[in-house]
This record gives C-alpha cells, sequence and structure tokens, in this order.
C-alpha cells in the first residue's frame, strides 16, 4: 500500500488533508469561540463522551418515565439484595388425612378412566400389544456376566 501512495501524490496529499481537517474539527468542537472558559464535564463522563456528545454521536440519558419512577422503590437503597424474599403462601399446607383423601379421589379417577378405556378397541388393542411386547422382553434368557478370571 505504501508503494501506491509514493507513486500517486495526488492520493497521499487527499490522505493528509483529510487527517488534517479531522484534527481541526476535533479541536473546534472542543473549545468554541464564544465560550470564555471550557464547561467542567459532569463527573461520570469523560472528556471522550463529551466531544462525542458536541458532534451528535452521543446523549445524555434524560429523565425517567412515570412509570419507571412509581416501580422503584421509595429509598435509595445501597446494594442490591443477592436472593428475593420468600413469598408469604396464601394456602395453607395441607394435612396428611388430607393427602389421603387426595389420593383416594386420583384413584377413583383412575378406575374410572380405565373402565372407560377398557370399552375403546383400539386402546384395548394397543394395551394387548403392550403387555405382549413386555412379556416378550420378559422371556428373553438374561445373559449371567462372566466369571472373573482367577489367577493361576
Amino acid at each position: 500500500m505504501s508503494t501506491l501512495f509514493h507513486r500517486n501524490g495526488r492520493a497521499m496529499r487527499a490522505m493528509a488533508a483529510s487527517l488534517a481537517f479531522a484534527a481541526l474539527a476535533l479541536l473546534a468542537v472542543g473549545a468554541g469561540a464564544d465560550e470564555a472558559a471550557p464547561k467542567p464535564a459532569p463527573p461520570d463522563d469523560g472528556i471522550v463522551k463529551e466531544v462525542m456528545k458536541k458532534a451528535g454521536l452521543a446523549s445524555d440519558s434524560g429523565e425517567p418515565q412515570d412509570f419507571v419512577v412509581k416501580a422503584r422503590p421509595g429509598g435509595e437503597e445501597d446494594y442490591v439484595p443477592a436472593g428475593r424474599k420468600a413469598f408469604e403462601r396464601k394456602t395453607k399446607a395441607k394435612t396428611p388425612a388430607e393427602l389421603k383423601a387426595m389420593e383416594a379421589e386420583f384413584d377413583a379417577v383412575q378406575v374410572r378412566h380405565n373402565a372407560l378405556r377398557s370399552t375403546f378397541a383400539p386402546a384395548v388393542k394397543a394395551v394387548a400389544a403392550a403387555d405382549a411386547a413386555k412379556a416378550a422382553k420378559d422371556a428373553k434368557p438374561k445373559k449371567k456376566p462372566a466369571a472373573p478370571a482367577s489367577p493361576q
């Protein structure tokens, strides 16, 4: 690429001129002619952000919307809590007797559904096929594990 600039002096001069223009533009943005002294930067903004704001490439965040302010806690907290506080449950825990009653109810529903399912031909066929597959799997002889070789 350097050979290109040596051969073509016009490209070299154009690049030097554009760099000089960019440097002057940055200096002009930094200090205005009508300002007696530069404004002090806010403590959280750096000089780069100030230059970017004057160039129109950065901005300050505005005031938050009302719904954001309402959603935030009232006081300023110094830290963000690591975990959430356990919420209060509105329902009480079931007693063992209530749990047994629920299980009995579930068993009754299961018996009712099994009775309905037994009258439905495709379901009967599927259950019979599943039972036959299970019986065939159980009928296969299981391999005995190889006995470890005894040292001689």
